[in-house]
């Protein structure tokens, strides 16, 4: 509802008689619209109470309803009170109307204060997207660039779980050992060179069937031992007679329990795998360089528990034994001491720290091993490589007390070592008696031939591992011996997880540009936007006088902004907007005749002239039965236009103001400049 629209009188009263009664009709006909107004709010509230206006979440009770027809009886016995007065009041108004035909038409009343804007109406639903534009050829490929570098191997899977060891193939017959030879005096070990190619491996050869032991030479008597003397220089130890294939090993017995292992360093992180090169050649092996001071040896660890002994194998034929070499003489033997009774062992000492471990990369899980293959046949062994220095010894423990040394025994002269005869069956050995004193050792004498070697008798029981002493220097790698064959390969373990990606590797050059594609039709490109501040209008007319730079706005060549008309550039599909605030420029004196109907339109000025859209004035039509019967226009309100067309190019479009009849000034734009906006795009 809005309030009547009465002039501001200033002191000056200059209205008229006719003026006067205008008003007076006016404001019956403004109270009669609010009355309808009431009354149609009433319905609606029956309407709601009954359910058929949206809103109620839970159905009303029947004594509501009845409660709410209570409220709309009392509502509508006041308005009809109202209709009552406004009765009266009409025919008061009527009374003084004068017969006879009316005088001239007055001067034009000063224009009223600017009425409320009313509600904007609501926007136009959104035109269907236009067609899309046929798509422009492609370009050609562009060449591809090179690959990147490959990333950094990810971390190792973990290993697969060790599958159980093959059967252990026969080993061959023993050869016999060569004569030894006098120790020469070892040269100093000469720098390491580089280590030649190796070739390819040879085949192995097979192993040799082992022969038979020879008996054992029977042991002569043991003669008095003379007192011992200064122990001599160790003669020069003389080169290792050729090694004889090695006999058939016996069946492996069970592994004794395994001692406490010493703690184990903390692994450090595995750093990433860096690609793999290419094999080199290997060169041929320097000489072994000399061999560097042997640290001192770690205090021994306390002797584990001794093992269960396992079931012994079968023992192979043992091969041949070789001839002995000549041994080298051996140094006088300094004088001994009595060995007293061997005191209580004392504590093994504490195990020396270990050396700090290189930091391993951390290692994955281990997987399943697969099962090993079937050993091959041993092949030749090759030459023994340097002797690598021996690692530091650890700490002696302390030494429990040594017990009073008992008196040596005289020594009686050494007797002429005989011959040694053939060895007799060994005995069931007696029980060992006690230790006595230990006589003074007499020179030692000749050393006879070496019987021929006994059966080796069933090996004992693997003693537990004790701790493990100080890791010494590593000496200097040996020769690598001649390679064995490859065993068949077990079945692959489980797959590790994958490691982590590496780095992306770096882009490759952007490969060259193709055939730029044909063009499409720039849609985007025909259309304008424009504004009018205000255009004031007493009849139909165009309106004019655009303005393509305020905010918001944007040219177009195909526009011509001061007559306000737009040329279509190309035929297609175009969308027409436009919203048109007005506002009238004096009151209304008379009503508007039933034809009578004021409009805004787009229209198509040449060729073919004719309207595109248009939209109505907002009219007040007021009919009250034997009280009023009014029609006229809103004193300001705003028409909204919106379509799409098709064009044709050259087309010229213009926006107009049609009156149809309306004959009150209006200002298009509003009193306060609220605007009008037009604009035309093509769309496809």
């Amino acid at each position: 509802m809005s309030q009547p629209n009465i002039p501001n009188f200033t002191p000056n009263i200059t209205l008229t008689r006719d003026d006067a009664i205008n008003l007076l009709l006016a404001s019956i006909a403004m109270e009669e619209l609010g009355l309808s107004h009431i009354i149609n709010a009433e319905g609606e509230k029956i309407q709601y109470a009954l359910g058929t206006l949206p809103g109620l979440t839970t159905p009303a009770t029947l004594p509501e309803i009845l409660e709410v027809n209570e409220a709309v009886q009392d509502m509508l016995a006041t308005a009809m009170k109202k209709e009552l007065l406004l009765d009266n009041k009409l025919k008061q108004v009527t009374s003084i109307i004068p017969d006879g035909d009316l005088g001239p038409t007055g001067p034009t009343g000063p224009t009223g204060p600017t009425g409320a804007t009313g509600p904007t109406g609501a926007t136009g639903a959104t035109g269907a997207d236009g067609a899309t534009g046929p798509t422009g050829a492609t370009g050609a490929a562009g060449a591809t660039g090179p690959t990147g570098a490959t990333g950094a191997d990810g971390a190792t899977g973990p290993t697969g779980a060790t599958g159980a060891d093959g059967a252990t193939g026969p080993t061959g017959a023993t050869g016999v050992d060569g004569a030894t030879g006098p120790a020469g005096a070892t040269g100093a070990d000469g720098a390491t060179g580089p280590t030649g190619a190796t070739g390819a491996d040879g085949a192995t050869g097979p192993t040799g069937a082992t022969g038979a032991t020879g008996a054992d030479g029977a042991t002569g008597p043991t003669g008095a031992t003379g007192a011992a003397g200064a122990t001599g220089p160790t003669g020069a130890t003389g080169a290792d007679g050729a090694t004889g294939p090695t006999g058939a090993t016996g069946a492996t017995g069970a592994d004794g329990a395994t001692g406490p292992t010493g703690a184990t360093g903390a692994a450090g992180a595995t750093g990433p795998t860096g690609a793999t090169g290419a094999d080199g050649a290997t060169g041929p092996t320097g000489a072994t360089g000399a061999d560097g001071a042997t640290g001192p040896t770690g205090a021994a660890g306390a002797t584990g528990p001794t093992g269960a002994t396992g079931v012994d194998g079968a023992t192979g034929p043992t091969g041949a034994t070789g001839a002995d070499g000549a041994t080298g003489p051996t140094g006088a033997t300094g004088a001994d001491g009595a060995t007293g009774p061997t005191g209580a062992t004392g504590a093994a000492g504490a195990t020396g720290p270990t050396g700090a471990t290189g930091a391993d990369g951390a290692t994955g899980p281990t997987g399943a091993t697969g099962a090993d293959g079937a050993t091959g046949p041993t092949g030749a062994t090759g030459a023994d490589g340097a002797t690598g220095p021996t690692g530091a010894t650890g700490a002696d423990g302390a030494t429990g007390p040594t017990g009073a040394t008992g008196a040596d025994g005289a020594t009686g002269p050494a007797g002429a070592t005989g011959a040694d005869g053939a060895t007799g069956p060994t005995g069931t050995t007696g029980p060992t008696g006690a230790t006595g004193p230990t006589g003074a050792t007499g020179p030692t004498g000749t050393t006879g031939p070496t019987g021929a070697t006994g059966l080796t008798g069933a090996t004992g029981p693997t003693g537990a591992t004790g701790p493990t002493g100080t890791t010494g220097p590593t000496g200097a790698t040996g020769p690598t011996g001649a390679t064995g064959p490859t065993g068949a390969t077990g079945p692959t373990g489980a797959t590790g997880p994958t490691g982590a990606t590496g780095p992306t590797g770096a882009t490759g050059p952007t490969g060259a540009t193709g055939a730029t594609g044909a063009t499409g039709p720039a849609f985007a490109e025909n259309g304008f936007s424009a504004t009018q501040a205000t255009q004031t209008v007493t009849g139909s007319d165009q309106i004019v006088s655009w303005s393509t730079i305020t905010p918001g706005s944007y040219a177009s060549p195909d526009f011509a902004a001061l007559d306000g008309i737009y040329t279509a550039p190309e035929t297609g599909r175009y969308s027409i907007s436009a919203t048109i605030n007005y506002q009238t420029t004096a009151a209304l004196t008379i009503n508007l005749g039933a034809g009578i109907n004021p409009a805004f339109a787009v229209q198509r000025i040449t060729p073919n002239p004719a309207t595109l859209v248009t939209g109505l004035f907002p009219v007040l039509n007021v009919n009250i039965a034997l009280l009023l019967t009014l029609r006229a226009v809103l004193g300001n309100g705003t028409v909204t236009l919106a379509r799409e067309v098709e064009l044709t190019a050259g087309d010229q479009i213009g926006l107009f103001y049609i009156a149809d009849g309306l004959t009150i000034g209006i200002d298009l734009g509003g009193g306060d400049q609220q605007g009008i906006y037009w604009s035309i795009n093509q769309i496809a």
